[in-house]
Parts: structure tokens; sequence; C-alpha cells
């Protein structure tokens, strides 16, 4: 509960006194206790954790004779605790007495949450502590520090004979606490009917909004409290009344699933199609939510089921976005349109292809669903399946003839959706049935150049394993092997240079460094190993376009001397012949996953087949 002192960060104040003593005070044996401070046996810090433990145990005779000892009925625990709160905590209602004859201050705010000794005894059920508190002088409408007075403690535990004990004592029924919420807000959430009666025969403001604009009765109704919705909606509240963002008592009803409090609802005349803040009505809250029978309830209410949220999505939008089967047919019957767009021309049969939900497709096609309709971006089904990463819902829509190639506007396919998407499974599938590899979408990108980009390592190798052209520029000149230098991926890097990937291509892809090649950026990005890697994989070119660029890498400020250094050591040092040969016989098998294939393959040596494959890169 929040702001009830029993919350974990007012978890007790010490471990306390051990051993001998504990067992003393346990047995509340004030004679031996006696005998022991006399002699001076116990320190004061020993004594103020005995009296500590004396008010939680309820061992008044020995608390009696360490405040006679001279120890302070004020003095603070270890968690900021007085003895008094202590007592009152745990209902030491004997203790509590004998404290405030000791004269203790018996309002201090104490403790984490900054409660009273009255905050304690009111969220805990302790009557004869409170009242013991009250009588003594106890501000009865003192705040904790979020805010809340012992009246909302005690109304929110459900504590009714706290509740009209404080009510006698004049405290406010009005007074907002954490949230701005009044004991009446904390009751009606918490479902306590008696705390309610108590509170609204004490002129409690049953319109008074929290801080999010909720009155008590929407408290009621999202918690599902029949009795207490039923209780205030007799005193003649406005059952439609909204909160900050536009939601009434029926959209938290609907929201969460409770038939009886939407129909009792309804029947004192609630709205059936309010629009909170993003126009969303109770019905799409239940739909969202799957609530069937709270569906079934407004739809039988005759709700309107085609309104549209801010972005123009129905109800049936969201239960097939959710996988809500049932509410889907519950919509269907009470006349929803099928066929509805978004503003992104999606209808409901997009929206549970890009989720997965295989079931809905299948019924939303039984049902009629125009399965050829286009967004606004031209995306068939198979582009949203392919991205969601449904490999059922790729093969259903397959099995209906769905073009495995189709291009959207930007004339991306659902291959390439399914790469940007970075969706491993549907990406396999599509390249099993055949789909075009290399096609070039949105900004000449092709599906390897999208793995790259976004740096996924293993959809890079598994393009490249079914053919996938490594040497494809994108519309303004990058490489895959460029993106992976900018992404300072080794293992993709490596995994390109292995495919034979070309390095000659200038890319204008970044204004700061534009026009360059792979081998221009990689000492722009100023990673060492990538430097010598590729010097050793494409030797002389590798070191003539290092020693053209010299010039313009010295008059970048981003680039450092030392790398300035390192490359024009090493543009100056002719590569070994060994690498020259490798170069060579490499340029052989051509380029792709197969090149590495086709080397394993060959009945060479071991060492010089793990050379050709670039084994002294390892360790680098």
């Amino acid at each position: 509960m929040e702001g009830s002192p029993n919350s974990p960060s007012d978890d007790d104040e010490e471990c306390g006194p051990v051993g001998r003593l504990q067992e003393i005070l346990s047995q509340n044996d004030s004679k031996t206790l006696r005998r022991m401070i006399l002699a001076k046996e116990l320190s004061d810090s020993e004594l103020k954790a005995s009296l500590m433990f004396s008010c939680k145990n309820g061992s008044v005779d020995c608390a009696a004779t360490i405040l006679e000892a001279g120890i302070s009925p004020n003095t603070l625990s270890t968690k900021e605790l007085t003895p008094l709160t202590i007592a009152a905590r745990y209902g030491q209602s004997v203790i509590v007495d004998l404290l405030i004859r000791w004269d203790c201050t018996v309002d201090l705010n104490v403790g984490p949450q900054q409660n009273t000794a009255l905050h304690y005894g009111a969220a805990e059920n302790h009557f004869e502590c409170c009242q013991s508190l009250l009588e003594a002088g106890s501000s009865v409408n003192s705040q904790n520090a979020i805010n809340n007075t012992s009246i909302i403690l005690a109304a929110s535990n459900g504590h009714n004979d706290i509740v009209q004990l404080l009510l006698k004592w004049n405290a406010s029924v009005r007074q907002g606490g954490s949230h701005d919420a009044s004991a009446l807000h904390m009751a009606a959430t918490n479902g306590h009917l008696s705390c309610c009666q108590s509170l609204l025969q004490a002129k409690a403001d049953i319109e008074s909004e929290d801080a999010f604009g909720n009155t008590p009765v929407m408290c009621a109704a999202e918690k599902g409290h029949y009795n207490v919705l039923a209780l205030l909606l007799s005193r003649s509240c406005d059952v439609n009344h909204t909160s900050h963002s536009a939601v009434t008592a029926l959209h938290l009803t609907a929201q969460h699933g409770d038939v009886e409090c939407a129909m009792f609802l309804l029947d004192c005349g609630a709205e059936i199609d309010a629009q909170d803040i993003r126009r969303f009505t109770p019905l799409m809250m239940a739909s969202l939510n799957g609530h069937e029978r709270v569906v079934e309830l407004l739809t039988r209410r005759k709700c309107n089921v085609n309104m549209v949220a801010y972005n123009k999505r129905t109800a049936l939008h969201m239960a097939a976005e959710r996988g809500k089967l049932h509410c889907c047919k519950l919509l269907l019957e009470a006349k929803s349109a099928i066929n509805a767009q978004d503003v992104l021309g999606c209808t409901p049969i997009h929206v549970a292809a890009s989720k997965g939900h295989t079931d809905i497709i299948k019924f939303l096609i039984d049902q009629g669903a125009d399965i050829h309709m286009k967004t606004v971006g031209g995306d068939t089904l198979l582009h949203f399946a392919a991205a969601g990463g449904s490999v059922e819902c790729c093969k259903l829509l397959l099995q209906h003839g769905f073009d495995i190639n189709a291009q959207n506007y930007d004339c991306i396919t659902p291959l390439v959706n399914a790469v940007k998407h970075q969706q491993i499974s549907t990406s396999k599938l599509l390249l099993e049935e055949g789909c075009k590899l290399n096609h070039r979408g949105l900004h000449g990108m092709t599906a390897l150049n999208e793995a790259v980009f976004y740096n996924n390592f293993q959809l890079v190798v598994m393009l490249l394993q079914y053919g996938a052209d490594p040497d494809i520029e994108d519309a303004v000149g990058t490489l895959p092997l460029w993106f992976a230098i900018d992404n300072l991926n080794l293992d993709m890097a490596k995994v390109l240079l292995l495919a034979n990937a070309r390095m000659n291509e200038t890319s204008s892809f970044l204004d700061a460094c534009a026009p360059c090649s792979p081998l221009e950026h990689v000492l722009h990005q100023q990673k060492e190993t990538l430097i010598i890697w590729l010097a050793k994989a494409y030797c002389e070119k590798a070191l003539n376009a290092f020693r053209k660029h010299l010039e313009v890498l010295r008059k970048m400020p981003s680039v450092n001397d030392d790398t300035v250094d390192m490359v024009q050591e090493l543009s100056c040092t002719t590569r070994p012949l060994m690498e020259h040969c490798r170069q060579c016989i490499r340029k052989t098998f051509g380029k792709g996953a197969r090149v590495s294939n086709d080397i394993q393959r060959l009945e060479i040596p071991v060492s010089i087949k793990n050379y050709l494959l670039y084994s002294d890169f390892d360790g680098l």
C-alpha cells in the first residue's frame, strides 16, 4: 500500500540486542537489567537498542528501567525511528502510554517516509494506541513525506474503526495525500466498503480528483469493486467524469475486463462510445486486452464498432494486432469493417501479419478479407509477415500465391524488409523459397548491404552462403565492406574479405570523409587491426591507396598523429611474397561464400589451406 509504514523501506530498525541481554528483555526481567545498568555493563548504544527492542516486544518494565537510566524517550534508532513510533507500529499500547507519561514528543515525523506514531498506529489498525496518541495531542491531520495523513493510511488498509476514531477527532476527509488521492480515493481503490460509507457520512467529496483527474468512482471501477461502485453511484456522482487523459470509468472497467461493473455503469448512464485523449473507446480497450465478455456486452448494447482512434484504427485492428481471435469474431458479428484502413493503409489482417498471428489471418481470410490490399507504402501482407518474423505466416501467404519478390513503392522486397527488421528465420525461409537475393531496393541497398549496415553478423553470413554478391554498392557507392569498416566489426569485415569483396568503389555516404573507398575509410576509422588486415588482403593495392591518402589524412583533425605515423610506415613496407601469391590464388576462385568452400575442398596441406583462409589474421 503506497504510503503505508509497513513498506519495505520501513523494515525493522535494527538487529537489536543479542544473547543474554535479548533473553532478559524478552522475559521483561527489569531487576536483572537494573543490576546490569548499575554495574555499568551496558553502553549507551546498547541501552538505546534495548529500549527499541522493549518497545517492539512490549517489555514495559524493561522500557521503564531504561528510561529511568536516562535514555531519552525521543532517541532515534539506526533507521531514525523513535521508541513511540515503534511501540505504535507494533500495537504496544501500554508502552505508548508509558512513553507519553514520560513526556515524549508525540508528533515527530521520523523514518524513511517521515511518519508520526499516529501514522503507524492507523496503518496497522492499533486502536488503543491511536486513541492514546490523540488524547495526548497528536495532530490528526499531520502529513508524512508523501503527503498522506493517518486517515488516508487507515482507509487504504480498510481499518474502519480507526477511520471512525479519527473522524471523531476532526480528521480532514478532503485533504489529498500521495498524488492528491483522498481517503475516499484510497478506500475505493482497495474496495473497503465500510470505510467509504464512513467517509461519505463525514461529507467526503465524492467528485474530488486525484493528480490524474480520477474520481473515487473511477478508482473503484478500475479495480472492479462492484459494491463500492454501487455505493458511490447511488450518491449521484458523475458517471461520465473524465480524467486528464479523457478516460472515463467505463474505459477503466473495460480495460480490466470487469463485465459486471461495465454493465452497471451502462445502466447508470455511462457513455458507451466515449473517447479518451487518444480517441480510444471502451470497446477498443476491451478488444486490446482480449476481454471477450466486455466486448460482447458493448456490442450487444449497440456501441459503434467502427469508430476510429487517433491513428484511424478500429477495435478490430486492435484485437487482430493482439491476437484476440474470439474478440475478432464478436466484432465481425457486430458488423465491424473487415477492410478498414488506418492512417498507414493497414487493414486488420495487415496488423495481424505484422505480429505473426496466423490464426487471425486464417480467420479473416475465411471471412472475406481483401488479402491483396496494399498500404500507403505499397506493402503486401508478405512484407508485414517477413518483417514480423513469423515463418508460419509467411508460409501461409506463399501458399495463397503471394509474390515472393513483390516490391513496395520504395522497391523493397519481403526479403529486404525481413533483413531491415533483422529477422533471421523469415529471411532464411524466403531464401530457401528462391527469392531474388541481389535485388537493389531503397537507395540501391541490397539485402546484404542492409544486413551489414545494421551490423547483423548472422544475417551477413547466411546471405553470403545463399549467394549474395558482396560487390554491389548502394546508390552513393557504398560497398558492404565499407559499412563493415564503418561499424568497426572485425568478424564481419573478415567474412567479406574471405568472400573476396571488392574495395575500389568510393562512397559519399558520410559528408565528413566523403568520397572515400573502404581502403581510405579504414584509415579514417583508425582501427589498426583492420588496417593491417586490408594490407594483408589487398597487398600493393592497399599500400598504394594508403600512400595516396596520407596527405588527406594529415589534414583531418579527427585523425591522430600515431595513426598517420603507423600508416606511413606500413605504406613504405613491401608486403611479403606469400601474401601476393595468396591474393593471386584467391582471385581465381571468384567471389562470395563459395570462395571459402572451394578452398576447403582443395587437396593441399592444411597449413597452406588455412593460410589461404587468412589464418594469419587471428591474434592481430
